[in-house]
């Protein structure tokens, strides 16, 4: 049995949507003993975990960038107290801001620390602003620390055969492990009880996109083409499941539906609750994943590939390069909005497939191969 310490880039009890760590560290917490330290930042339910949950958080406070600015010197307390009092073999960090003080306190017990680099940091904190000079000001504040973070790591894990190579130019070496899926939670199922609940006709032709409800998805462009489906396929519903984290781009979208003369063909369901989420994808006929930074699209594979493959659904989506590759000729594609409704069209006429071998990115796959990380680092086996 390995001693983890798991510095996740989420509130880890209290976040909507289970992460790559929930899943991954959940499922080595059945045979690991596995510490988080808890930055409670976000207002949701309460989520059970198998994990020793460790409070670190001295200002409850609602912005992300204050949260972790105020309690810096407590989530380095509390860090160093985990790794000294519970002899912590490895250390995971996925954090940039808490990820500085968890650097310097499994360097000051020569703990070897694991970096899981999930996302190209720089950019999705510029992601949730507008102005171009806080914009400016964010990639490069976040661009600095990161590059600390990694520059002290013993090992980079990375999601994404693009983001692999966006760390090699910048000259640092990552380990592929790219994100998976539950597979006992999301499969095919039956969407015609979920179609009542919705009220969506049985006989209705359902787009539907599932998740984070954020700019980087470029769900009002799908909207805005909307109404021209509806002119060719009467039948036509958009069902839009998730909510927005930081943002109001969900009451954006609302009101763009309205103004357009569409949302009585358009259904918002907010947040819903991770477990029941294969549901809302069961009536869908198509599922969109219309990912929209160009800064993105090369590092990007998406969680959502592998929970609507293992869902068996046709995907349409923008192109992004690593999920192509890994799916093949299953997926649609398209760059542009009268592209994006001649997919539709063909789709309709034609479901196509949905892309197969998804049982080998199960997330217990992903467990064993951090497992296989950790046991190099510390010569422990599992």
């Amino acid at each position: 049995m390995m001693r983890i310490l798991l510095v996740s880039t989420q509130d880890y009890i209290h976040h909507p949507i289970p992460s790559r760590h929930h899943n991954i560290f959940e499922e080595l917490a059945t045979r690991h003993e596995v510490h988080v330290p808890h930055f409670h930042v976000s207002r949701g339910k309460e989520r059970e975990t198998r994990l020793h949950v460790h409070e670190a958080t001295q200002f409850p406070v609602a912005s992300p960038f204050l949260h972790y600015t105020l309690n810096a010197p407590c989530h380095y307390r509390v860090i160093r107290d985990i790794i000294r009092d519970y002899d912590i073999d490895v250390v995971v960090g996925a954090h940039v801001l808490a990820g500085t003080a968890m650097i310097r306190a499994a360097k000051k017990f020569g703990v070897p620390v694991v970096f899981d680099l999930k996302d190209w940091f720089p950019d999705s904190a510029a992601a949730y602003y507008k102005n171009p000079a806080m914009q400016w000001v964010l990639r490069e504040g976040v661009l600095a620390v990161t590059r600390y973070n990694l520059d002290h790591s013993d090992v980079i894990t990375t999601v994404s055969p693009g983001l692999v190579a966006k760390l090699k130019r910048y000259g640092y070496e990552a380990e592929l492990i790219t994100n998976g899926v539950n597979t006992d939670l999301f499969r095919p199922m039956d969407g015609r009880v979920m179609r009542e609940a919705l009220g969506i006709a049985p006989d209705a032709f359902v787009l539907g996109f599932a998740g984070a409800v954020e700019r980087w998805y470029a769900l009002d462009e799908v909207v805005r083409a909307f109404p021209e489906i509806l002119q060719k396929h009467e039948n036509a519903e958009l069902l839009i499941v998730g909510g927005s984290l930081f943002t109001g781009y969900l009451d954006e979208l609302r009101a763009l539906a309205a103004d357009l003369g569409v949302a009585g063909r358009v259904h918002f369901t907010g947040a819903v609750e991770y477990h029941d989420l294969p549901g809302y994808i069961a009536p869908m006929d198509i599922c969109l994943i219309p990912l929209s930074p160009p800064q993105w699209v090369d590092i990007a594979l998406p969680n959502k590939y592998f929970e609507y493959s293992a869902c068996g659904k046709p995907i349409l989506s923008t192109p992004i390069p690593d999920m192509l590759r890994m799916g093949g000729g299953s997926i649609a594609v398209y760059r542009e909005r009268e592209e994006f409704i001649e997919k539709v069209d063909e789709l309709a006429e034609n479901p196509g497939r949905c892309p197969a071998g998804i049982e080998e990115h199960s997330w217990k796959k992903k467990a064993e191969a951090f497992e296989k990380v950790f046991t190099r680092l510390t010569g422990k086996a599992r």
